[in-house]
């Protein structure tokens, strides 16, 4: 199980070395290699001091100093070096008050949060696994290192990533972790909702999403306004676009999207976007052209076609439908007010007034909706008429 660490990573360990001082790649890189992954972030524990590795390194960025955290630039990618530590109290349930660096590798690795990430290696030493990570990945489970009620106090988001961790890797929480999560599942109120929405976001998108379900069933997001008992098995199988998921959810709840995604400061688009797919997702199913337009009026071509991925999954038949869409683009078919050869300053001069003018346009629409060769001016003035 050798490790082929990039050229750049390699230079950073073996610089520190060559100074005297211990250097290990550690944490997700290794964790993702050991379960045949690619990874892309690599990581570097030491026992040099922050300065140090300023000192001997050419390019750094002091990324995260009272941590032990410098960030090491290099031509083939940047790598984060942090020095070994152990933590002080974590009153706030996120950071540590304090730090302590260390001369040995073990302590560092003990202040970790899961066996999985607590495995470093090191291209002349091998693999160094104190708390038996190998073994756990192997066996596909996710354990605290440690006491879990310790290790989910001082840092609350942990919960979070261990269930994240379940929905992408497919990994079970061992018992112990698991109910000390569930347990303490409270002081997720504590972790700032941007962080939580990170972990949200990865775990509802990821390929196990229903692994959420004892966080769901524990009413741990009911401060969001996501209360929900939990995912059916089919969840898995939806689009992940996370709009297009926390739209469903939001369906099957009955739940506004801008609740839930205002409460965890989410960005506009995905916002709009979530409001799209329940507008959608609350239209009967498009088996037929016009009805498919209609859908495009609600929505622009993205939130259809992931709409048609869903009914795909429902077992409908959506062959046609697809071909439908691309005619309906190819051919410029109107289907939103906009497409229309006429508009309200035209409708001004022919002396309709106020919501009068809406109404028509809305009427001339549907009319074109169902026969497209009515879009011409004369044509539609003529419907007026």
């Amino acid at each position: 199980m050798e490790f082929q660490l990039p050229s750049y990573v390699l230079y950073c360990l073996n610089t520190l070395e060559s100074h005297g001082f211990e250097a290990w790649c550690v944490g997700g890189a290794v964790r993702d290699h050991i379960m045949g992954k690619q990874p892309f972030d690599y990581d570097i524990t030491t026992n040099a001091r922050p300065e140090k590795i300023i000192e001997i390194f050419p390019k750094t960025v002091p990324t995260g100093l009272q941590h032990g955290t410098v960030t090491v630039v290099t031509d083939g990618g940047n790598v984060e070096i942090t020095t070994y530590r152990a933590d002080g109290e974590y009153s706030d349930h996120r950071t540590p008050d304090s730090v302590v660096f260390q001369e040995t590798v073990d302590k560092d690795l003990s202040r970790r949060d899961f066996t999985m990430n607590a495995i470093c290696y090191n291209p002349n030493k091998g693999y160094y696994d104190p708390e038996n990570g190998i073994k756990d990945i192997k066996n596909g489970i996710i354990r605290a290192i440690g006491d879990p009620i310790r290790r989910f106090t001082e840092d609350a988001l942990r919960i979070m990533r261990a269930f994240r961790f379940s929905a992408q890797l497919g990994f079970t929480i061992e018992e112990n972790t698991a109910k000390a999560a569930i347990s303490l599942c409270g002081l997720l109120k504590d972790i700032s909702v941007e962080r939580v929405y990170v972990e949200l976001k990865r775990t509802l998108t990821s390929k196990f999403a229903t692994k959420i379900n004892p966080l769901l069933n524990c009413d741990a997001f009911s401060y969001l306004g996501l209360s929900i008992d939990g995912l059916d098995d089919s969840f898995n199988d939806l689009p992940t676009e996370f709009a297009f998921r926390i739209s469903y959810i939001c369906k099957i709840t009955d739940t506004d999207p801008m609740i839930i995604l205002g409460r965890l400061k989410s960005d506009n688009m995905t916002i709009n976007k979530a409001n799209i797919y329940l507008a959608l997702l609350n239209q009967p199913f498009p088996d037929n052209k016009v009805d498919l337009k209609r859908m495009l009026n609600i929505g622009e071509r993205f939130a259809v076609e992931t709409v048609l991925d869903y009914y795909d999954t429902l077992g409908m038949d959506t062959k046609q439908l697809p071909e439908d869409l691309e005619d309906i683009l190819l051919n410029s078919e109107p289907y939103n007010i906009a497409m229309l050869d006429i508009n309200g300053k035209d409708l001004i001069e022919l002396g309709f007034k106020g919501k009068e003018i809406g109404e028509k346009l809305d009427m001339l629409l549907e009319e074109t909706i169902q026969d497209p060769t009515l879009n011409s001016k004369d044509k539609l003035i003529e419907k007026l008429k």
